[in-house]
């Protein structure tokens, strides 16, 4: 009955959990038509989360035991069995295995929020709020934003990482090029970036962009090169700048692995 409760409060976002709920909770890499550099974002594992934010107390003993052992019988109490209880009807284990798998990633956000807000000297509300705005975004993508954001010493409300969402439905993370630019100017090791465009054009647009970064605990820069045909999106920022994109892109990329 509580798990049948706590999906009738989910409301409009049952639909997209119920099916993250079946997956293993990866966000995959893909190429953004944006200039975005896409990031991997981490694994979230329910056994782990489970082990290490589930309390018993809070549910009690029993529904503990029974919904834990919808997700995975292998994690257990060694005392219990590891067959499914034949107590609990199919539709009533499904709904306690959606239940617990948006409570146990509900539960991590809150404890990363108030990590992140920390790590950035936020208010940890603030961070929130903007969070509660991204009412179309999976909840394991909010989670793969705050630790990009908090590893990398990224605000989000100053966009320094973002959210894409792809044609196919697919959500991704992502460092923003002010996210970049600001990993770049704050590392120790940064000596300079320079930037050489094709000599040879297409309409007005140079086919390629390169990046060059140096570091100062390197003996040789870092370069990428980027093509236009490769990376250019349809948006209409790409028509408007096409030549800005690009050196975007290109420095994306660099940054990635100067700094990554």
């Amino acid at each position: 009955m509580r798990a049948q409760q706590n999906i009738k409060k989910i409301g409009k976002r049952t639909y997209t959990l119920k099916e993250l709920a079946q997956r293993d909770f990866i966000v995959a890499p893909k190429d953004s038509s944006e200039s975005i550099a896409p990031i991997i974002a981490p694994t979230v594992s329910l056994v782990n989360i489970q082990e290490d934010l589930l309390d018993e107390s809070a549910y009690g003993e029993s529904t503990y035991g029974e919904m834990s052992e919808v997700i995975n019988p292998a994690v257990n109490h060694q005392s219990k069995s590891n067959t499914v209880n034949p107590k609990i009807p199919p539709q009533g284990r499904a709904n306690a295995s959606l239940a617990l798998s948006i409570e146990l990633l509900t539960q991590l956000i809150d404890k990363e929020v108030g990590n992140t807000a920390k790590q950035l000297d936020l208010e940890a509300a603030e961070l929130q709020a903007w969070l509660d705005l991204q009412v179309m975004a999976p909840k394991q993508t909010l989670l793969a934003l705050l630790r990009l954001s908090s590893a990398n010493y990224l605000d989000p409300l100053k966009e320094e990482v973002a959210l894409a969402l792809y044609e196919d439905g697919h959500w991704q993370a992502y460092i923003t090029v002010e996210g970049y630019s600001k990993m770049l100017n704050c590392h120790p090791g940064f000596d300079g970036i320079v930037f050489t465009e094709s000599p040879e054009v297409t309409n007005g647009v140079p086919i390629w962009m390169e990046c060059m970064i140096y570091r100062k605990d390197r003996r040789l820069p870092i370069v990428i090169r980027e093509y236009f045909e490769e990376v250019k999106g349809e948006q209409a920022i790409w028509q408007k700048m096409p030549r800005r994109m690009l050196r975007y892109r290109a420095m994306q990329q660099c940054a990635r692995l100067a700094i990554g």
